[in-house]
């Protein structure tokens, strides 16, 4: 899922693990290592964009990552830990510089969402965000980076807990979206997918972060900091089981559809749309074509409209064989097809992601995709482009969120 999710769910490991013994300290340690297998995309600086997209997702989000890595860094954090360096002023202040720059980073992300989402309304909720910021670092400030402060002892295995279980939290979470992820590497390159949640989903972030806030604010000492975080837990646990639930009975409308219209399949993928867990995508595949198309739980029929969708494999055919090809394929999981574009490019579609416009014919249709040029000796990847805004689609989207 997204980096601020992961970095919250963290926290509240962190604070599970160790929050009674080193209070805010745990919250920060167990963000840092919720974020730690996403730095697999500081890959993108040293691979090329192909083997960039290929490790992503992969060894640093492995089981192996999760059971092998605490016990390395939890032996530099315990040095770190026992030098006294917490009391130091530079320490103190380069904290709270640090400190600044995560919430800019943090803000800045949820500022983008706001602002494409709600329009010239969303100045307004970044007005608000900003405004919190400041008098939440100057509370941090005040009590806890001018004045002395003790630490209880912690021990080596101690901080082993608290990274394991905030490392190995990432890829299971991870893997509960569409994108995938390669628990099982390096013995398998399979790519676990559920698909029960969006890669971005505020309704089970937003919670989840109020709460590893709050905990924040109470001393360490205090009952009332262990019951916050574990509501934020049961809330958040509870939230992603009522996905599982939502998933099953969506598979179950789309299989009737299927059935319904006589179309012969050899397998299937549902996945919610992104931000929320209330719109789902479904694709069917068959011999020739995919089915797709689109259900809310607020549809009034439990029914799925499907438009075919060519594979059109016969585009890319010709270089099945080359590595661009496999590696796309492998990690589109099969689902995609092709569409020339301009002259010698190509555009290769991941459909498991779908379009934004509900509609399958147009190539600036599809959300996920990759542009390919047609060279002489075979066919190379072009550079990725940001994708476009529409807020056209945008709201036709909220419209079909509601249900039809």
């Amino acid at each position: 899922m997204d980096s601020l999710t992961q970095l919250v769910l963290g926290a509240a490991c962190g604070e599970a693990v160790l929050g009674k013994k080193i209070g805010n300290k745990a919250l920060v340690l167990g963000a840092i290592g919720g974020t730690i297998p996403d730095l697999d995309v500081l890959a993108n600086f040293v691979l090329d964009q192909l083997d960039a997209l290929a490790f992503h997702r992969g060894p640093m989000h492995s089981l192996l990552f999760a059971c092998i890595f605490p016990f390395i860094i939890a032996f530099f954090i315990k040095k770190f830990y026992d030098s006294g360096i917490f009391n130091r002023k530079a320490y103190r202040i380069f904290g709270f510089v640090f400190g600044i720059l995560i919430f800019l980073g943090i803000g800045g992300v949820l500022s983008a969402i706001l602002i494409f989402i709600l329009s010239t309304q969303g100045y307004l909720y970044v007005a608000i965000l900003i405004l919190s910021g400041f008098f939440f670092f100057r509370y941090v400030y005040k009590n806890y980076l001018v004045k002395s402060q003790e630490f209880p002892s912690a021990n080596y295995f101690d901080f082993v807990k608290l990274f394991f279980l905030s490392i190995i939290t990432h890829p299971l979470l991870d893997a509960l979206t569409t994108f995938g992820t390669q628990l099982l590497w390096p013995f398998s390159n399979h790519r676990f997918a559920v698909s029960n949640i969006a890669i971005v989903d505020p309704i089970y972030t937003f919670p989840f972060l109020g709460t590893v806030i709050a905990c924040g604010f109470f001393d360490k000492s205090d009952r009332r900091r262990t019951i916050i975080n574990y509501t934020g837990i049961i809330i958040s646990s509870l939230y992603m089981i009522g996905t599982l639930y939502t998933k099953s009975k969506v598979d179950s409308v789309f299989e009737q559809s299927l059935q319904s219209n006589s179309i012969k399949y050899t397998r299937m993928l549902t996945t919610p749309t992104i931000l929320n867990n209330i719109l789902w995508y479904g694709i069917a595949e068959s011999d020739s074509v995919y089915y797709c198309g689109y259900y809310s739980i607020f549809d009034s029929k439990k029914s799925v409209e499907l438009s075919p969708v060519p594979k059109s494999r016969d585009i890319t055919d010709p270089y099945r064989e080359t590595k661009l090809i496999k590696t796309l394929s492998w990690f589109s999981e099969y689902y995609y097809n092709a569409m020339p574009t301009n002259g010698d490019t190509i555009q290769y579609n991941d459909l498991r992601y779908g379009t934004m416009s509900f509609k399958f014919d147009k190539a600036e249709d599809f959300i996920f995709h990759f542009n390919l040029l047609k060279v002489d000796e075979g066919i190379n990847l072009l550079p990725e482009e940001r994708p476009k805004n529409n807020r056209r689609d945008l709201k036709t989207f909220w419209e079909r969120l509601k249900g039809n």
